[in-house]
């Protein structure tokens, strides 16, 4: 009997292996979700996020635009993705509709249960139909020259962005950026859940850049957000040209800090020795947020001495002690991520100089509610805390102090005092 179980022991340990693996390392196909966590700050009933939806937003359907440079695909029952995992020079642009709740859910009662902690039904978002509206971009094309002649054209999709902020009071775009291992349909959403509690305000854009949705495909994926980065810079280039923004604001998850910051960052090089005032009203890039940034804390650093920082309003850092997902990357890559800084980090002192700098606010979420929830890398929209947070910042870029929190011992990083369920609420009270 001892000699069986020495062999069928190894045997069943390597089946186990190799099945976690193949489950583990399945391309993600996701075309659904369920809606996040409501956000803390409209569990009390004390705002009306929906009192006065846009006449232009048929909730429970709505359109969430999109821009990527995934290559197209043949859209079929068998393929129904829209955009493969392929890069393109090209940019691509459009729409995507995305119902919320099934088919027999009625708009009142998606919206009493969105805005409650415990829900009396599971609300789904799924995508119904995208559309591609514009695209710009060539690989024998200089961007300089793109972007001319887009300025100079009568182009469809910025005609729907105006058409979009004709009817919201608030004229600034928001942009998501996720990180890897996310097909198309998953940044669009996320952008959709997000404007959702944003209370369908200003214009929201999903950025959908190729990752593929392995976990072996990591390595793979740093070299395509560095490819897509210019991609990104175009993107921004191309939406402040519209008359009609006035702010552009850009939420990054995981990865997907890579792509901003270097596109930021080029861009920032490109206006060497102009007035920082001037680009700044030329660009409209106003708040920059963080959410457990995937990039080398010193890579990221080192973009401040360039100045990066200079060319928009806002930064805001995220950061969990409690995520494991950066803490593997620290020991796939050697360095510190920005979203979990290790020992080899910058000091306190150094990170402090950033805020009075670069107008740069560090958050560590570490004592927020379902901060830690999972592995801790998706707190962005798994804490009711952090998604309200977030909301106030890209919505009215509302200081730490008047989000209702308070500086760690050390007085540089921000974080969530244990009575944040109350402060909240005094907090909610003086926003406009």
């Amino acid at each position: 009997m001892l000699k069986k179980k020495k062999i069928w022991m190894p045997a069943a340990l390597i089946l186990i292996v190799a099945a976690y693996l193949f489950i583990y390392n399945r391309p993600i196909e996701l075309q659904k979700a369920v809606l996040m966590s409501t956000p803390i700050m409209y569990t009390k009933g004390s705002i009306k996020p929906y009192a006065k939806i846009p006449s232009d937003v048929a909730a429970p359907r709505v359109n969430v635009f999109y821009a990527t440079d995934r290559q197209p695909t043949d859209s079929s029952i068998i393929d129904p993705l829209y955009y493969s995992n392929d890069r393109s020079m090209h940019l691509y642009l459009g729409r995507a509709l995305v119902r919320f709740g099934d088919a027999d859910m009625a708009w009142a009662d998606i919206e009493h249960d969105s805005l409650r902690r415990d829900r009396h039904h599971v609300i789904p978002l799924e995508i119904e139909k995208v559309e591609m509206v514009h695209k710009f971009g060539s690989p024998v094309e200089l961007l300089t020259d793109s972007l001319r002649e887009q300025a100079s054209k009568d182009d469809p999709f910025i005609k729907a962005i105006k058409e979009r902020l004709s009817h919201s009071d608030d004229k600034s775009i928001f942009l998501f950026v996720p990180g890897f291992k996310v097909n198309f349909a998953y940044p669009v959403l996320v952008a959709a859940e997000l404007w959702h509690y944003l209370g369908y305000t200003g214009a929201f854009i999903a950025y959908s850049w190729p990752s593929r949705q392995r976990i072996r495909d990591y390595f793979s994926d740093v070299e395509t957000a560095a490819f897509t980065a210019q991609n990104f810079r175009m993107l921004l280039l191309y939406l402040a040209q519209i008359k009609d923004v006035e702010h552009i604001h850009i939420l990054s998850y995981s990865a997907g800090a890579r792509i901003v910051s270097q596109a930021l960052h080029e861009i920032r090089l490109m206006a060497h020795g102009l007035p920082m005032a001037d680009v700044r009203a030329d660009l409209k890039i106003s708040r920059v947020i963080f959410t457990a940034p995937d990039i080398d804390m010193m890579l990221f650093s080192s973009r401040y001495r360039d100045g990066f920082a200079d060319i928009v309003n806002s930064i805001t850092i995220y950061t969990n002690a409690n995520d494991t997902a950066l803490n593997w990357a620290l020991r796939f890559l050697g360095w510190p991520r920005l979203g979990a800084p290790g020992e080899l980090g910058l000091t306190p002192g150094e990170l402090r100089s950033l805020e009075s700098i670069a107008r740069t606010k560090s958050i560590d979420v570490s004592a927020a509610e379902d901060a830690a929830s999972g592995n801790g890398h998706g707190y962005f929209v798994k804490s009711p805390w952090v998604s309200t947070d977030i909301l106030l910042t890209l919505k009215y870029g509302t200081p730490p102090l008047k989000r209702g929190l308070t500086r760690q011992k050390d007085d540089f990083a921000w974080e969530f005092p244990k009575s944040y369920p109350e402060t909240i609420r005094e907090a909610i009270q003086q926003q406009p």
